[in-house]
């Protein structure tokens, strides 16, 4: 009597709920790569008003069990990066060989460190307009964060009532840098759907949610930003003279500053000044600002000549994976649908895409109140969004202090440096990568990947 019920609470999700519009393809081989040793399907959702937006998503079964390890809703930041700069540059399973490349076709080789060796992934072309995904509308195109959130959760939905082998899976969500702002929301709005669920029908949640992961979040507008001038100096960026003569003049904001206070005014321009020149997503790293347009010139005309370039600047590789992406072959591989774009970009900065979420703290101080847990890690190199300021807020939570910061290693050396909290049922994992840029599994894969599965296996980082 159970199962009946059980296939009715299927049966009315996927029909009754929700029309679903949707595509499902799977792509057994892809160009410069040849016949794929992991399962790939790709596809469209229909979301919004009569689904006039078309989110594209990439999925790729775990490569040890899928029907058992957790799956993974992995949304990359801007907004308006695309899925492929997470399968490619990230965390997916294939990854560009740029020692091979002269200008001919993009090759690809398969990722060491692959973080579908322990889960299933799904990607997501989000916003509308990102990616391969699309609008039918031209008013479609219009896009905010909390449309993102409601957007991202009706995609969850349907391909949850479309791949019902799933829905049983532990499920995580989690995103990088701008995405934090969606991720988080997103997080609280599936566990409260959840408990509606349970709590007023017989059937059985949509999916079985077990936490987050957020990497060098954005979380809170203000305090992503004015952690910069301390982050700067903790990195000696900036003298300790000019550090003590902002601090005091602009009484610690350095975000809304009175355009009446000259002092503040002048030592912030020293400040802005100062960094001016740094890459503020890898302080080590050229920033490549002058040389960029070279760059871009290299890497047009048919690409003559690029090895001259010698991919000093991680932006010469995200342009082999634009070739890449652009060719005729690669979308008919993908089944990208014919007409809906003219020009893949890694990442769209669309004036059509409206922040309008200042802060998501009060919805991380909601999930503290969950049995969910949490992974949040960052790079220390990252000045575009200092560690200091996530770090700042989970201190503001009021957790338990379960286990003190102390060093974790990789191949018997330290990675980085953690601590873990917890409130009840709820845990929390702070973690800092060594040497870590904005995009952390960029630059530091290996150590991400052992952090994650040591994660995912509730061992101790």
């Amino acid at each position: 009597m159970v199962n009946i019920w059980k296939s009715w609470c299927v049966l009315v999700t996927a029909v009754h709920l929700f029309h679903i519009t949707s595509s499902n393809f799977s792509v057994k081989n892809l160009p410069g790569f040849g016949d794929l040793p992991f399962t790939l399907n790709t596809g469209y959702i229909g979301v919004g008003e009569r689904e006039q937006v078309q989110l594209f998503y990439y999925f790729i079964e775990s490569q040890r069990s899928p029907l058992n390890d957790p799956l993974l809703l992995w949304l990359v930041g801007g907004p308006g990066c695309s899925a492929h700069s997470a399968f490619f540059y990230e965390n997916g399973p294939l990854m560009f060989n740029y020692d091979a490349f002269n200008g001919s076709f993009p090759e690809l080789i398969l990722n060491q460190n692959t973080w579908t060796k322990v889960l299933n992934i799904l990607y997501v072309d989000a916003p509308v307009g990102t990616g391969y995904s699309y609008s039918k509308t031209q008013e479609g195109y219009y896009s905010n964060d909390i449309q993102l959130v409601e957007h991202i959760y009706e995609f969850l939905q349907k391909w949850m009532a479309d791949h019902v082998r799933f829905r049983s899976n532990p499920l995580y969500i989690g995103g990088g840098s701008y995405s934090g702002m969606v991720v988080v929301p997103l997080v609280q709005k599936v566990y409260e759907g959840n408990y509606y669920i349970l709590s007023f029908t017989i059937c059985d949640s949509n999916n079985n949610i077990l936490g987050f992961v957020l990497s060098s979040p954005r979380i809170d507008s203000f305090m992503d930003n004015n952690t910069k001038v301390e982050f700067a100096y903790q990195r000696a960026l900036i003298s300790n003279e000019l550090y003590e003569s902002i601090k005091s003049g602009c009484n610690g904001d350095y975000i809304n500053r009175d355009p009446n206070n000259t002092k503040c005014i002048s030592d912030y321009e020293a400040f802005s000044e100062l960094v001016r020149y740094i890459n503020e997503f890898q302080i080590l790293e050229p920033s490549c600002m002058i040389g960029s347009k070279e760059n871009q010139r290299i890497l047009s005309e048919e690409f003559k000549n690029i090895h001259q370039t010698k991919f000093r600047c991680r932006d010469d590789q995200y342009a082999v994976g634009e070739l890449w992406a652009n060719d005729p072959l690669v979308r008919k591989a993908l089944h990208v649908r014919e007409g809906t774009k003219e020009y893949f970009q890694r990442c769209n900065r669309s004036d059509a895409y409206t922040k309008n979420v200042p802060s998501v703290v009060e919805h991380l101080r909601n999930l503290t109140n969950t049995n969910l847990r949490s992974l949040i890690y960052c790079g220390d190199l990252d000045l575009s969004t200092p560690y200091l300021s996530s770090l700042s807020i989970v201190k503001s939570l009021k957790l338990k202090l379960d286990k003190t910061w102390h060093p974790w290693f990789v191949d018997g050396e330290v990675a980085g440096y953690s601590e873990s909290y917890q409130k009840s049922d709820y845990h929390l994992t702070y973690t800092i990568v060594k040497g870590g840029c904005h995009v952390v599994q960029e630059n530091k894969p290996k150590e991400v990947f052992e952090m994650i599965d040591r994660w995912l296996s509730f061992y101790d980082i």
